[in-house]
């Protein structure tokens, strides 16, 4: 019996939005040290950096978890080698 996971394919999503949010905090940073800042955003940078880094570690446990299953689902009765160099 094999188990099967549906192919989340987030990386756009989220890795986009944690990226956007990264620039954003940048911009908002830099504005700050000027004395001026974006009027749409609310929170302070290190905010949006810790949403960015929420989105991308998110992302980064799904496709580990996605790895995971086909590593599993790819070995049958031989075992996967997965070592860097063979004697």
């Amino acid at each position: 019996m094999s188990r099967t996971t549906p192919e989340l394919f987030t990386a756009p999503v989220f890795l986009g939005t944690g990226f956007l949010l990264v620039g954003l905090a940048i911009i908002e940073k830099a504005l700050n040290i000027m004395g001026f800042g974006l009027p749409v955003i609310s929170v302070f940078p290190r905010q949006l950096l810790d949403w960015a880094l929420v989105l991308m570690i998110l992302e980064i446990a799904i496709t580990l978890r996605q790895i995971a299953y086909r590593l599993d689902a790819n070995s049958g009765p031989e075992q996967v080698d997965v070592s860097a160099h063979t004697n």
